[in-house]
């Protein structure tokens, strides 16, 4: 036969384990959380970086091959810069759009780290 188990009493040993049990095991699962939504956000500024070297190296080969055959032999140098100024401007404007973005992100785990920070407080009587 089971056997049933009462709720500790409060102000017990086991209940002010079971309390800190609880919230550890809280805090665990908010960690878990955060680190999830970290590895998103390094995949997706990952990409848009790896988007913004692909752009640079396509602008480049584009307009060696443009110039080499469409343009008369006096235009070639002039229409070479404005390509590769073009494909350039793409590539840091998306680099800078990476930068701003990564600026803006809050700290890893800062929500973690704030909510043991107020636990650590209630518990050592300090709020």
């Amino acid at each position: 036969m089971p056997e049933h188990t009462t709720p500790p009493r409060p102000g017990t040993l086991r209940s002010l384990l079971g309390g800190f049990v609880a919230l550890a095991l809280t805090r665990a699962e908010l960690f878990g959380l955060e680190a999830e939504e970290q590895k998103e956000q390094l995949l997706r500024n990952t990409l848009i970086g790896v988007a913004a070297l692909v752009c640079l190296l396509i602008g480049l080969m584009a307009a060696l091959l443009f110039v080499v055959l469409l343009t008369p032999p006096q235009w070639r140098v002039t229409l070479l810069g404005l390509l590769m100024l073009l494909f350039a401007a793409l590539g840091l404007g998306a680099l800078l759009q990476l930068q701003r973005r990564l600026s803006r992100q809050p700290a890893p785990f800062a929500t973690t780290l704030a909510e043991v920070r107020k636990d650590w407080e209630t518990l050592s009587g300090r709020e």
